[in-house]
């Protein structure tokens, strides 16, 4: 069904005047809400650093109403936008760093701003540059790909999207008189059109008082509500917030250890770090994040975070610059809720860089949890445009598992696939100074995963503000990937590491044990250099190190032992919580419905028919140790997909848990089995095989307290990993 035409484009004077009050009433009190005006205000210690509050910083630089008039008035775009349904999104102020690229059009003291607007007849937004005071635009340009962030001015259309739905009015009533929990989110699901399209998640508490949320996923480009699901409730905990500071940051320099660098808070991009020198040196001219992709299997999809003063995670609490004896670090956190770790699906993050009087710095990201679901995985998009020395002529060379191989060419990289004997993946120099990249392991089940991209440096190519892309793509910097040559080039390089939960012991990314916390971080560090090491081939031409003395040789970080980990649990409910089977599946009162597994509250009945060599203990023993012998066809939002499920089953369930996970299942009979079964499809001698190996282990279950139960008396179930697909 097809909605009126909120706050679209095509110059309708009154819907637009109509909507844009109602968008800027929804705007000021998301931001209100953000702050804590009462509270007092604690100024980070750096030089030339100055406090902002985020709603005075947007009232005072960005004034959106202006923005939109010289856009509704200019006949170049006007043009541009004829017979196109578009929707205005924001005009973000550019940075004193962005503004030096644009002074030729008069861009000075934060009068410039990017205006975005999202094209929904062919996707992808449409960018703009604007002087607000000359009235004046420029740089307009198309970005097909992008999928950003939401933003307050298209709540109006997501919400009568989502008030013509049936579904949604059945669920929760009217959708407008509801509270949301946390402002719309750009959202992805991986099986449907929400991969491609862009889709805002709309998320209220359950209307059974069962503590869970409630998402609504409304598809903008075609109008519809993609998907209604729940996520997991979590029980409130302990925990004494430090003085609050409210939505705040710093911008500013800092200069000690013979290093020198400025910063300065973006609207989607975190903190940027620019003009870093030492010794008088230029090291980098920039470092920001770009965004947090956060993705949830259980969906299967996840957010487009973006971490920034106008973006859906704000700064908090202010800039911090802390003195470490032999460095100083630069450090920011960024939340959703003042309420954290009592909240669902609110998110935070830390940003930091350190500076030691060596030469060498690192980057720092850290993910606090609890997210939506506890089995997720965050992915930072850092981007370093590393000038050593000077812009140009940098030189980088990647470790290929035998040699230092020089980068002639753009080129993407596994992060820790190989790396150097020493622990090093890269090697960037120019103007007779080196740096080593070192990507420090931290996973504690050594399972440590990232991406690098080297680009050759182009304008347009996330040196202003970066526009997010599709989900599961590195869509940016992946779409730049073009094989352009590196010789003598100013070298980019976007560093991605992956990092993915995990619940009991060793926990990781989660506010969780009580009365611990386990963050999770990803850490890169980079080290200055006289020459490479371990190389057979001819290091650079004196390489001098940036300090006056040779750094010395570098002790690799130990990568952990990666060692199956037991399912700890001697029930079934225990064994099933541990294991995640309900992060995927509904089975009779555990887990939840209408995420990526087939229900399996009537397993019992069907197990036996679905093979026509198995009878029903048979399947179920080889489809939890070989998930991929046989993949029933209907799943809750599509077909059932291989290579969704853990195979490592064997290796942490012993005989006796295998066992009485089986009994549990069969027990799982709600109605008549299905008639048809398939034919044979599978090899039990080889389930047999991983069995008798799996009966070899008997590792010491460690036993798990029970969890507490929400109002609906259900089991309230905190997942590992992803469960069976059955």
């Amino acid at each position: 069904m097809r909605v009126p035409r909120f706050f679209s484009g095509r110059f309708q004077a009154n819907n637009l005047r109509r909507s844009f009050l109602f968008a800027l009433f929804l705007l000021l009190g998301f931001l209100l809400l953000s702050i804590e005006p009462d509270r007092p205000i604690k100024v980070a210690v750096a030089k030339g650093g100055r406090l902002f509050d985020v709603a005075a910083y947007l009232e005072s630089v960005a004034n959106q109403s202006s923005a939109r008039e010289i856009l509704e008035s200019d006949p170049t775009l006007s043009d541009y936008l004829k017979d196109r349904e578009y929707g205005f999104l924001y005009a973000n102020p550019l940075t004193a760093f962005q503004e030096k690229n644009w002074r030729v059009y008069g861009c000075t003291e934060k009068n410039c701003v990017q205006a975005t607007l999202y094209d929904y007849d062919n996707g992808g937004t449409i960018e703009a540059m604007l002087n607000l005071d000359s009235g004046q635009i420029f740089n307009i340009r198309s970005e097909p790909r992008a999928r950003p962030g939401a933003s307050p001015y298209i709540v109006p259309r997501a919400l009568a999207i989502a008030a013509s739905d049936e579904r949604v009015s059945e669920t929760i009533g009217n959708v407008r008189e509801n509270a949301p929990m946390m402002v719309p989110m750009s959202a992805w699901l991986a099986d449907g059109d929400c991969l491609q399209n862009w889709c805002v998640d709309l998320t209220y508490m359950a209307p059974d008082d069962s503590g869970r949320i409630l998402h609504i996923v409304v598809n903008m480009e075609e109008e519809v509500v993609d998907r209604l699901f729940y996520t997991r409730g979590r029980p409130d905990r302990e925990f004494k917030q430090p003085a609050a500071q409210g939505a705040r940051f710093n911008n500013g320099c800092h200069e000690q250890h013979n290093w020198s660098v400025c910063w300065e808070m973006t609207a989607n991009d975190g903190i940027e770090f620019y003009d870093a020198s030492y010794d008088g040196n230029l090291i980098f001219s920039s470092a920001k994040i770009g965004q947090v992709e956060v993705y949830y299997p259980s969906w299967p999809g996840g957010y487009r975070d973006e971490i920034g003063y106008s973006a859906s995670v704000h700064p908090y609490y202010g800039t911090n610059v802390s003195d470490l004896g032999d460095g100083f670090e630069v450090q920011q956190l960024y939340t959703e809720f003042l309420r954290w770790p009592n909240c669902i699906c609110c998110y935070r993050y830390e940003q930091i860089i350190r500076f030691f009087a060596d030469g060498s710095f690192e980057l720092d990201f850290i993910s606090h949890g609890p997210g939506c679901d506890d089995l997720s995985t965050y992915r930072p998009f850092w981007r370093i445009d590393l000038d050593i020395g000077q812009t140009i002529n940098d030189e980088t060379r990647f470790w290929n598992g035998q040699e230092w191989e020089l980068a002639s060419a753009e080129i993407q990289l596994d992060l820790f696939d190989p790396l150097s004997p020493g622990g090093f993946r890269l090697f960037t120099g120019s103007a007779g100074t080196g740096y080593l990249w070192e990507p420090v392991p931290t996973d504690p089940l050594g399972v440590d995963d990232g991406r690098m991209f080297i680009l050759r440096f182009n304008e347009g190519e996330g040196d202003g503000s970066i526009a997010t892309g599709p989900a599961l793509t590195f869509w940016p910097p992946g779409q730049w990937l073009d094989d352009q040559s590196l010789s003598d080039e100013n070298i980019v390089v976007w560093y991605v590491p992956i990092l993915k939960t995990k619940q009991s012991e060793p926990w990781w990314c989660m506010p969780d044990p009580e009365p611990e916390f386990s963050p999770c971080n990803s850490l890169l560090r980079l080290i200055p250099t006289a020459e490479l090491p371990e190389s057979p081939i001819p290091s650079p031409t004196s390489m001098v190190v940036p300090s006056a003395t040779a750094t010395a040789e570098v002790t690799p970080t130990p990568v952990p032992t990666i060692t199956p980990r037991p399912i700890a649990g001697d029930d079934a409910e225990t064994i099933i919580l541990n294991s995640g089977c309900g992060a995927c599946h509904l089975i009779g009162d555990l887990g939840e419905a209408g995420k990526v597994g087939p229900d399996l509250s009537n397993i019992g009945s069907n197990a036996g028919n679905r093979l026509t060599n198995l009878d029903a203990e048979e399947y179920l023993r080889q489809s939890i140790l070989e998930p991929g012998a046989f993949i029933v066809p209907d799943c809750p939002n599509g077909p059932c997909q291989d290579g969704i499920m853990p195979r490592d089953y064997g290796s942490r369930l012993s005989l006796a848990q295998l066992e009485i996970l089986i009994d549990f299942l069969l027990e799982q009979v709600v109605e008549e089995p299905d008639e048809t079964a398939e034919g044979p499809t599978t090899k039990p001698s080889a389930a047999a095989k991983v069995l008798s190996e799996a009966s070899e282990v008997t590792p010491e279950i460690k036993q798990v307290e029970d969890k507490p139960e929400d109002s609906t008396g259900r089991t309230i179930i905190y997942v590992l990993f992803l469960a069976v697909v059955i």
